[in-house]
């Protein structure tokens, strides 16, 4: 186990330029091994771990970056809002491997000094997906690699990098070898993947006021939006302020309209606002999730934000 903790960085204007610097300086100085961020006992702590015991053959398996925060630090979600920086892996595979997108769980508002954004201080597993090749000798061992940085809070921010690698044997079985130890974790996990949003159709359009009108209506007559219910918007893409409210208004046939702050510099124009939407209550009979994927058509042109 080895730390990568550069010196602390303080949140508010210039903090990400900070990162960024911090980063360049540090790239060359990398552990290689599990890494760990550390500040006076109390930060986060990460390492890379495996759902199975060894590779099968053409078989796809699953990693994670297990990350654990103590009380009061959160690091980012994949788009954290117009603060922080989200976890970031780079993979460094043997020939014929290949890694999928990191699945990211179900996100949180944390704070980041007096602004909102969208992270997790619960901790997590940050699932990727590795493909062998079919062709791959058995009773041999694979060295998995991968680049980590990640920006981790409370009252003062530190960016961290470390290496991390995974080494698994080769073993050609009729049916996966679970680790016993992390394949009931990896399931846990698996249950904080927002599913998408059926029954429901979204809709967005920008107003007159360079305002975001997201828009979620029942397809399915039996549907509707539970009475009371609270609703809130994660984008995947920089088009919503994290920091603004998210004021809801009930429509007619059970939908509701949230009503988004732009981003300030957002990104280009898009055919579709993507992200995660969360409701307070459920939306069905036996229906456990209160986090669900959108993917909402623009149905105006996009203006862009009215200068201040």
């Amino acid at each position: 186990m080895t730390e990568a903790l550069p010196a602390p960085f303080k949140s508010g204007p210039g903090a990400l330029a900070q990162a960024l610097s911090a980063a360049l300086v540090m790239a060359c100085f990398l552990p290689v091994g599990r890494a760990e961020i550390d500040t006076r006992g109390a930060a986060i702590r990460l390492d890379l771990i495996s759902e199975v015991r060894s590779i099968q053959p053409g078989k796809p398996f699953r990693v994670a970056l297990r990350v654990h925060h103590e009380p009061g630090w959160h690091t980012y979600w994949r788009q954290p809002g117009i603060v922080g920086i989200p976890m970031a892996l780079t993979w460094n595979l043997p020939e014929g491997f290949a890694a999928g997108p990191i699945q990211w769980p179900t996100p949180e508002k944390v704070k980041m000094g007096l602004l909102t954004a969208w992270g997790f201080r619960r901790d997590v597993l940050l699932l990727v997906e590795i493909t062998p090749p079919r062709h791959l000798p058995a009773d041999r061992v694979v060295t998995l690699r991968a680049k980590g940085a990640w920006m981790a809070c409370s009252r003062t921010c530190h960016p961290g990098w470390g290496d991390f690698q995974l080494s698994l044997p080769v073993r050609d079985r009729s049916a996966p070898e679970w680790d016993p130890g992390h394949h009931p974790l990896f399931l846990k996990a698996s249950e904080e993947l927002p599913p998408g949003l059926e029954g429901w159709q979204a809709t967005v359009r920008t107003d007159a006021e360079g305002k975001l009108r997201l828009r979620l209506h029942p397809s399915d007559p039996a549907l509707a939006a539970p009475p009371e219910s609270q609703w809130y918007f994660y984008a995947y893409t920089r088009h919503v302020h994290s920091d603004e409210p998210q004021p809801i208004t009930l429509l007619p046939g059970g939908g509701i309209e949230l009503t988004l702050s732009p981003f300030p510099i957002p990104e280009p124009v898009t055919d579709h606002l993507e992200g995660v939407i969360e409701c307070s209550a459920s939306l069905g009979p036996g229906e456990p999730h209160r986090f669900f994927v959108i993917r909402a058509p623009w149905q105006t042109p996009r203006l862009s934000p009215k200068a201040p």
